[in-house]
């Protein structure tokens, strides 16, 4: 049955969704002493909820007013005086980029990430660094990163600094990373809403390489509104990036639609049967509700997707392996986990790997032909709501959309009474239809009045 609730969640007490600190700032950001008054119990607020969940690398506060005096000659930029958290595997300036290792604690970069230095340009404020997975891959130390909905289970690797920071009403949004599943799964187990750009939307300069074919920035964020924004601010859109124009252009071509026609992803899909049964139930309620609206069909001839799990695990590897061959000679300050893909890496010869390439073109092409028929897909975002943390994952479909480069977003949709945790909507759109997914993002969530601290269904 269709709810429309406030639960007892940690969004409770957040005052600022993107939208509303925007409001707020507006009405702030020309008078410094109040805009700095205001910044200050901000922060107090932040280092509260970072006592508890633990989600920041570094800070310095100095460094927030430092910036925000320097904005104040540029408060008519779209994001101004913004505060974004930042995972700790991009660029920074002025705080360290540990990239979630031992080995580079204390390290200083001297720059900024591109994408960092486009929302400063915009008149965002650097805020923090989020915690991230070492080398944004599985491994995330303990005690560090909680999930403010239940300390036993999991938030998801690898940007989940950056999900627990927005999901406890810390910050309104922050930079993350997807190469597999990093940023729709944190914001699936968080109850927020994950935005996986098109791969090759935003320059990824002076970020952590971990896989040239799959690495892709993102975002975690309080609001449609804030994912929206940030990414029309940030997308590469000049001469050198020629592709930039189809995203506008995709864009008007969509809103000729009158009734989008909508594939589901489901048993196609060989992991879908062992999705948790709450998963399929509260999936099955959402395209019930919306048959009605949309034209909606299961999608049953790509049977090919079950290749990529697989074919995606092998790639990682050897890139790893390539990656971080001078970190694996310091055997002890690397994780298991992490030595073991590097391990396996090493035993994938180059022509093996050109092969998988080869066979990832194959798989891409195959399935924008299947895509063709249809505006959107949507699937559950993960298998489960959070896993506990002595628990293993189960395989869904992100690391999917990754491989094929879709973008993609998760909506904070669905609620397990029982586990008093939540899990997402995952919504797929194709290459370069980004503004396009996120209009029909928006799109429902007004039609399921989303907001963080709701959820439509309950189960």
């Amino acid at each position: 049955m269709l709810k429309n609730l406030i639960l007892n969640n940690p969004m409770e007490d957040n005052k600022y969704t993107f939208l509303e600190l925007e409001n707020k700032l507006t009405l702030i950001k020309h008078n410094p002493d109040e805009l700095k008054a205001f910044y200050s119990s901000f922060i107090d607020r932040y280092n509260e909820l970072d006592k508890k969940y633990g989600f920041t690398e570094s800070m310095d506060i100095d460094y927030i007013f430092h910036q925000i005096h320097q904005k104040q000659n540029i408060l008519n930029r779209p994001l101004a005086c913004m505060p974004f958290g930042i995972k700790d595997i991009f660029n920074t300036r002025v705080l360290p980029t540990t990239m979630g290792s031992e080995l580079w604690k204390g390290f200083k970069a001297g720059n900024n990430a591109r994408i960092v230095d486009e929302l400063e340009d915009q008149g965002a404020i650097s805020f923090s660094k989020t915690t991230s997975a070492e080398f944004a891959v599985h491994f995330i130390t303990p005690q560090k990163t909680i999930n403010p909905w239940n300390p036993a289970h999991i938030t998801g690797t690898s940007s989940s600094g950056s999900a627990v920071a927005v999901a406890s009403g810390a910050l309104p949004i922050a930079l993350g990373t997807q190469t597999a599943g990093s940023l729709i799964r944190p914001a699936s187990f968080c109850g927020i809403f994950g935005f996986k750009p098109s791969f090759g939307a935003i320059d990824r300069t002076g970020t952590l390489k971990t896989n040239d074919l799959f690495d892709t920035i993102g975002f975690l964020g309080s609001d449609i509104y804030g994912l929206m924004k940030t990414f029309s601010c940030t997308m590469q859109k000049t001469k050198d990036y020629p592709l930039s124009k189809n995203y506008i252009k995709n864009y008007e071509l969509s809103k000729l639609k009158k009734k989008p026609k909508i594939g589901i992803v489901t048993s196609v899909f060989k992991g879908y049967a062992n999705y948790a049964e709450y998963v399929k139930q509260a999936f099955n309620k959402t395209i019930e509700d919306l048959n009605s609206i949309y034209d909606i069909h299961f999608i049953e001839d790509a049977e090919f997707i079950n290749e990529v799990h697989p074919l995606h695990e092998l790639a990682y590897c050897k890139s790893l392996s390539y990656y971080f061959k001078e970190e694996i000679k310091v055997h002890k300050k690397v994780s298991e986990i992490m030595t073991k893909m590097i391990r396996e890496g090493d035993k994938i010869s180059t022509s093996d790997f050109m092969a998988i390439n080869s066979r990832k073109v194959e798989l891409t092409e195959k399935f924008d032909k299947v895509f063709e028929e249809y505006d959107f897909i949507l699937t559950p975002s993960t298998a489960s709501a959070a896993p506990k943390l002595d628990e293993v994952e189960l395989n869904d479909t992100c690391l999917i959309w990754t491989f094929f480069g879709y973008p993609t977003i998760s909506l904070p949709i669905y609620l397990n009474k029982n586990l008093n945790l939540p899990f997402g909507l995952q919504l797929v759109g194709k290459r370069y239809y980004d503004f396009a997914l996120l209009d029909f993002a928006n799109s429902l969530s007004k039609h399921f009045d989303i907001k963080l601290g709701s959820t439509a269904y309950e189960v």
